[in-house]
């Protein structure tokens, strides 16, 4: 994050980051959600972040849930609170 916080005062062209951008449980057992993740890329200077993985088990899940939204996915529950533009 702080590569990102330093190359962002400086480069003033829309920035996307991926990676990580799941949810995940750290050594301490603290638990973070994808959009605690985007979010941090986001505070941290990108503007947009790039899920790929995540991006295939919503579209199975998707399907699986009849083609119908359930804003369960991360990419989902990241769009509602930054815009679609943003994932």
């Amino acid at each position: 994050l702080q590569l990102l916080k330093e190359c962002s005062k400086n480069i003033f062209v829309p920035l996307c980051v991926g990676g990580g951008i799941k949810d995940y449980e750290d050594p301490n057992g603290t638990k973070y959600t994808a959009l605690d993740v985007a979010a941090a890329y986001f505070k941290a200077g990108a503007d947009k972040v790039a899920i790929s993985s995540a991006a295939v088990e919503a579209v199975q899940q998707y399907i699986a849930d009849g083609r119908k939204k359930t804003g369960r996915s991360c990419i989902e529950q990241i769009a509602n609170v930054y815009g679609s533009q943003a994932v």
